[in-house]
Order: C-alpha cells, then structure tokens, then sequence
C-alpha cells in the first residue's frame, strides 16, 4: 500500500518547539555572518570617517578615546556584532513572544511520513504535503525540522518518537526521501 504511514508521531507544540525552529530556520553559515560584520564594520568606519573627517583607524580611535566620549563605540560595535553573529539567537527570543499568536499554540498534532507525502492532522488543520516541497531537513539534538518556506518548518520533536533508534531511523528515512526528490528533479 503507497499510502501506508512509515513513521507517526503525535505530540502537542509548546513554545519551545516553536523557537527551535525559529532559529535553526534563521541560522546562517559563519562565513556568511562573518561577511555580514565585516560588511557592518565598513559601515560604522565610513560613518566615522563621515562625522570626524579623520580615515586612518587608528587615529580615529585615538581622537575619540581624547574626546571623553569613548564609551559608546565598544558598545556600538558589540550591537553589531551580536547582530551580524547572533540573529539566530534573536530570532529564537522574539518567537516566544509571537508563540501566542499563531494558530498551532499549544495544538495537538499527528505527522506521518509516508512514501508519497507528509501528512498533518491537528485541531487547527489537516494538510498532505508532497516530499518535492521539502528540499531539506535540518536535525538539532532533540528535533527534526522539515523546511517548507524560509519561515515555516515540520516540527518532529525526539520525545514524539518511541525510541532514539526510531528517531535516527526517521531522519535516516527523511534525508533518503529528499534525496530522491532532488535527485528526481535534478
């Protein structure tokens, strides 16, 4: 039978298993981030440049150490840096602020993959989802994430699995499907 479900998980969505998400859909590669600050960095020197006529760093840092109101720069960089470095992390606060407002807070849900499709049940909707939609999964210590959009995610939570062999065994199955399909599509 194609229809027959491999693997059924059911489990109620928390505010945790949102933020995972949030972040792991919002993390970046650190090359990328390293671009990133580098890219703000530049910025915040032309700025400087722009305000004290002065293009030599180290005389600038010099003339701003003299002028008493050095403070703030090591803090201006730091935002930076935690924004250039860090978003995941942001990301991964604001959601629980936003956890409320989505309609699956606190929703009972059922997942079954099965050769042909991802199929979700819970009191909010019921979908079927065909594998060419996901093109990757992402796996953290206690979740399997299922990216359907840059915002959206299958959330599989390990506790939603028997075992810890039937969770490797999911993402075992899971990476196969996605192959499949990328290598169908390809």
């Amino acid at each position: 039978m194609p229809n027959e479900s491999k693997y059924q998980i059911t489990y109620t969505l928390t505010a945790w298993d949102y933020a995972a998400m949030a972040r792991a859909l919002t993390r970046r590669p650190w090359h990328r981030s390293i671009i990133t600050l580098v890219l703000w960095l530049i910025s915040v020197w032309c700025l400087l440049v722009l305000f004290t006529d002065l293009y030599n760093p180290v005389t600038m840092i010099n003339a701003i150490a003299e002028n008493g109101s050095w403070l703030w720069l090591p803090a201006c960089l730091l935002v930076v840096a935690f924004f250039s470095l860090g978003t995941h992390w942001l990301a991964w606060g604001a959601s629980f602020l936003y956890y409320r407002q989505i309609a699956s807070a606190d929703a009972t849900i059922s997942i079954s993959l099965s050769d042909d499709a991802i199929r979700v049940k819970s009191n909010v909707a019921d979908s079927t989802v065909p594998w060419a939609t996901v093109k990757r999964v992402i796996r953290e210590e206690n979740y399997l994430l299922l990216p359907i959009s840059k915002r959206e995610a299958f959330i599989l939570p390990r506790r939603g699995f028997e075992t810890q062999d039937s969770f490797e065994d999911a993402f075992r199955y899971v990476t196969e499907k996605i192959l499949a399909g990328t290598v169908g599509a390809g």
